[in-house]
């Protein structure tokens, strides 16, 4: 069904569908679909986003375990819609169709009577109260150009609105809920002296690392893809993929008929492998294909797609979900998605996730990671799983060769050199490193975190000199790389 309202153009009266002039204003009025509506939300999303970098200066987010502000104001959104569509006891069509295409989530009818909160009209939203509290830090640092709870509010009000007509009429009742909880946002917000009709400036979007990063050629991706040290089975695995990916888009071009094939992937091996630097690799060597219309990567965990009650965690999941529409998304450590906990919500994220895997196959691709043996599990736990991960890449632990180079790459790029026993040390450390790593070695990250030890060594023998040369300054001495070998 098409949800669809008459609006007046000047006054914004919400109208019915059969008049053609505003009663109120005798202004001119025009039709306004759920498109209008998803276009309002997703000016204020970016305005919450903005604000998320300050999460941590709310206290009342504190007992939200890892989550972000516009997963949480698109919470609260549901148990507003919902409790004011419960108001008369029944969730029309109209009203599930609203709430689904507008949060962009996929419940029934049966999941809203069992989710929906009917003491929320009781309840400041949790997003109310944060974004306040954020409001009140930024004023300190003169943001005065961002009021986000007046903002919270307006959407409340403007949204509210809609929903309560989306069946061409208005219930007493539920217009009596709707008037009744917005005037208990303005007494919240008069008892802490916000302004409802703030002056907002526009806000400058700042051009994301994706936006501005010079696009290269296929062969330039293939060519840096080949390039990283060590790897060599992954190398050749991708590679593999790529050339099969190449030729069935030239078939397809061509329109010769050919069986479907899945492309999402499971990358296992332990940590510090390249997992993640493969993965934003290939969505830009799957965008050069044409396979990806964005091509770009969204790294994530369960804390980006669990939340801590019921109906929080379809909504997390669905916002990541897409953010990463035309790109890749990545999810580390997906196995803890399956706990067997009774109260676990991370098999709601799953069934969220695959469906979205079916619904976007031709612009979405999911690579799930983690240790190899846990993965194995996770995808034998659900025969969705199964069936749309069946391509695997293992990623094998960096030889001791292949640390050493590391670690001369990450001192190549901070102009650093190392004197002749300098050089001998680390060459040894590397061997001692790979012969004693534990069954969950760290890899790149363990030469990482030598290589900071290092640096603060340097520090450390420099800083008391009073005149330091730059050859000083660039070079590393076998008297910095004396680290206790028990942290081997």
């Amino acid at each position: 069904m098409m949800l669809e309202w008459t609006i007046c153009n000047k006054c914004g009266k919400i109208l019915d569908n059969s008049q053609t002039a505003c009663p109120s204003c005798g202004s001119e009025v025009e039709k306004v679909g759920m498109d209008y509506l998803r276009d309002y939300l997703n000016n204020f999303r970016f305005l919450v986003n903005t604000v998320n970098v300050f999460y941590d200066f709310s206290p009342s987010m504190e007992r939200m375990e890892k989550t972000n502000l516009v997963s949480v104001v698109l919470d609260d959104f549901f148990k507003w819609f919902s409790y004011l569509g419960l108001g008369d006891d029944v969730i029309t069509d109209n009203e599930l169709e609203f709430i689904n295409s507008l949060l962009n989530v996929n419940y029934t009818k049966d999941d809203i009577l069992s989710l929906t909160d009917l003491k929320a009209g009781d309840e400041i939203p949790l997003s109310f109260v944060a974004l306040h509290e954020i409001d009140l830090f930024g004023a300190k640092y003169d943001m005065t150009n961002i009021n986000s709870c007046a903002q919270l509010y307006e959407c409340y009000k403007f949204l509210g609105k809609f929903f309560i007509t989306v069946d061409d009429e208005l219930n007493d009742e539920v217009l009596e809920l709707y008037t009744s909880y917005i005037r208990k946002l303005e007494e919240y917000m008069a008892e802490n002296e916000i302004d409802t009709n703030p002056e907002i400036q526009p806000i400058d979007i700042p051009q994301s690392i994706e936006e501005t990063e010079p696009e290269k050629t296929l062969d330039e991706y293939i060519e840096e893809l080949n390039r990283l040290v060590g790897l060599e089975k992954v190398k050749k695995d991708v590679n593999s993929l790529i050339n099969l990916v190449r030729i069935r888009k030239l078939r397809s071009d061509r329109g010769i008929k050919q069986p479907s094939m899945s492309l999402h992937l499971v990358f296992s091996g332990n940590p510090g492998t390249g997992k993640t630097t493969v993965a934003r690799l290939l969505s830009k060597i799957y965008h050069a294909m044409g396979l990806l219309s964005k091509g770009h990567l969204i790294e994530t965990d369960r804390s980006g797609l669990v939340g801590g009650y019921v109906g929080q965690t379809a909504i997390k999941t669905q916002e990541v979900i897409q953010s990463a529409l035309g790109g890749i998304l990545f999810i580390d450590e997906a196995y803890s998605l399956n706990q067997s906990s009774e109260n676990d919500y991370g098999k709601e994220a799953i069934d969220t996730l695959l469906k979205a895997m079916e619904d976007n196959r031709d612009d979405f691709i999911v690579i799930v990671a983690g240790y190899p043996g846990l993965m194995d599990n996770f995808l034998n736990s659900n025969p969705g799983l199964e069936s749309r991960f069946n391509k695997f890449i293992y990623f094998d632990d960096y030889d001791a060769e292949e640390l050493y180079n590391i670690f001369m790459l990450m001192a190549g790029d901070a102009n650093l050199k190392l004197d002749e026993a300098a050089d001998e040390y680390i060459r040894q450390y590397c061997e001692k490193m790979y012969e004693n790593r534990s069954k969950n070695f760290a890899n790149a990250r363990a030469v990482r975190n030598l290589f900071e030890e290092v640096l603060t060594a340097q520090a450390n023998r420099l800083a008391p000199k009073t005149d330091i040369s730059d050859d000083e300054l660039n070079t590393l001495t076998y008297e910095d790389f004396l680290v206790d070998d028990n942290d081997i």
